[in-house]
């Protein structure tokens, strides 16, 4: 027997948070992690070039989590703590153009040659008050160093041991962090090196496929050094994985949430379908969200915290200000029921419209698109929608009793070639019945 189960459209509703102390984080990091207001050359639309329509994980955080996670009190001047900041939250020391040595000579008191060496001591005695309120560092560098070599790994002609001399450095870093609070060490987080080769500013020069390949190889090896480097200090820091963003840019080909398309870049204007800013290097809204729900993991592994991610469907409609539901609204629209709801089923074939869009069969056509039969030595088979796919789930579930409904696992279930799934039911059952669950993804 084959039962459909109508889409169940529900609110959440969540009882008032009890009021607890957001957790204080200090952050060491550049451009990528600075408050993008600060840095309106690539993060404000050419429209209105003094005002940033981009946020950086730092902004996102204040914004959007701010009874859960702080990185200090913001200041909006530019200049206003007089030091290498520019502004924005106390315990943020994002400076934009900094690499790993950068940051090294700062700690060790070293800034001969840099024209901002001046600054160094006097942002290191803020950063020696600021570490004692906070009792978790995140640590995110790198990336400034990857674009600045690139060249160089993409044509096989970097330093033999410049891999190992960038994680000696990270490492460097990290041990001023632990040592400067003596006998209370704050917990740390590191994060890997986003692969700025996945970037529109540096892909569109370097575009060999067999070179962007093996440079690409080559960071993700590093990377995959520093989670081994972590495991060998006492005690462990905690790795944020930034570089599982840049992989998503190489790899999901469009880059989408939900069925919602995104451009990498193109646009002066900043849009929020933009992976990244109008520079094409750094990270827009979207990106930075993925950014701050890897930081945020980290810091709950560290701290024991629950601080809460950002579901793709709060990242669509609260960060960018899109409506989440648009593939499915479009796609009815086209077929001609513009506004009609998920659940509705105007072809009246008892196939939901949401349903018929995760399927690939049309709202207005009678469809019966299953062959087969959910019985002991056969198989159950329908087709899907791949593009539908991207915007909700379709979960064969089995009762045996009509009321009782759990997933069929997966050793009986198969996804064919060509996109389409069968379900056979569980040896020896006397009686099984099997349902479609609909949804939109969360």
């Amino acid at each position: 027997m084959l039962v459909f189960t109508r889409l169940l459209l529900t609110a959440a509703f969540c009882l008032p948070m009890l009021e607890a102390a957001a957790l204080n984080v200090l952050a060491i990091g550049d451009s990528m992690t600075e408050e993008y207001a600060h840095e309106v050359t690539f993060s404000a639309p050419d429209s209105d070039r003094f005002n940033a329509n981009v946020r950086s994980w730092s902004e996102l955080l204040r914004i959007h989590r701010p009874t859960e996670v702080t990185l200090g009190p913001y200041e909006n001047q530019g200049g206003a703590y007089g030091d290498l900041r520019g502004g924005g939250h106390e315990y943020n020391f994002g400076i934009p153009g900094t690499n790993v040595l950068n940051w090294v000579n700062l700690l060790g008191g070293s800034g001969s040659g840099d024209p901002l060496g001046f600054l160094y001591p006097v942002t290191k005695e803020a950063l020696q008050d600021e570490i004692f309120l906070t009792p978790v560092v995140v640590i995110a560098l790198g990336a400034n160093d990857l674009k600045q070599e690139y060249n160089d790994l993409f044509n096989d002609t970097e330093a033999p041991n410049y891999f190992n001399q960038l994680r000696n450095r990270l490492n460097s870093i990290h041990d001023w962090v632990r040592a400067n609070r003596g006998v209370r060490p704050p917990k740390i987080v590191v994060c890997t090196l986003p692969d700025v080769g996945a970037t529109p500013q540096i892909s569109g020069t370097y575009n060999v496929p067999a070179k962007q390949a093996s440079t690409r190889a080559k960071i993700a090896a590093f990377n995959q050094s520093l989670v081994t480097w972590a495991a060998t200090k006492n005690p462990p820091p905690t790795i944020a994985r930034l570089d599982l963003l840049t992989d998503r840019v190489f790899d999901q080909v469009p880059f989408q949430i939900n069925g919602t398309v995104f451009t990498l870049s193109g646009s002066m204007e900043n849009p929020p379908t933009q992976v990244f800013c109008k520079d094409g290097f750094h990270a827009s809204t979207v990106a930075q969200a993925y950014i701050a729900n890897e930081i945020i993991g980290a810091l709950n592994t560290a701290m024991g915290t629950s601080i809460r991610k950002f579901s793709d469907r709060e990242i669509l409609r609260n960060l960018l200000g899109l409506n989440p539901d648009q593939p499915y609204l479009a796609w009815i629209a086209a077929a001609g029921f513009t506004g009609s709801e998920m659940d509705a089923d105007p072809d009246r074939d008892g196939l939901p419209n949401l349903v018929e869009y995760l399927l690939g069969t049309s709202p207005s056509t009678y469809s019966q698109p299953f062959s087969g039969r959910f019985a002991p030595g056969q198989s159950l088979h329908w087709p899907t929608n791949a593009t539908g796919l991207r915007f909700g789930t379709l979960v064969p579930e089995e009762s045996s009793d009509l009321q009782n409904w759990t997933p069929v696992p997966a050793i009986r279930t198969t996804f064919h070639a060509d996109g389409s799934v069968s379900v056979v039911p569980a040896s020896g059952a006397s009686e099984s019945f099997v349902r479609l669950k609909a949804g939109p993804r969360p």
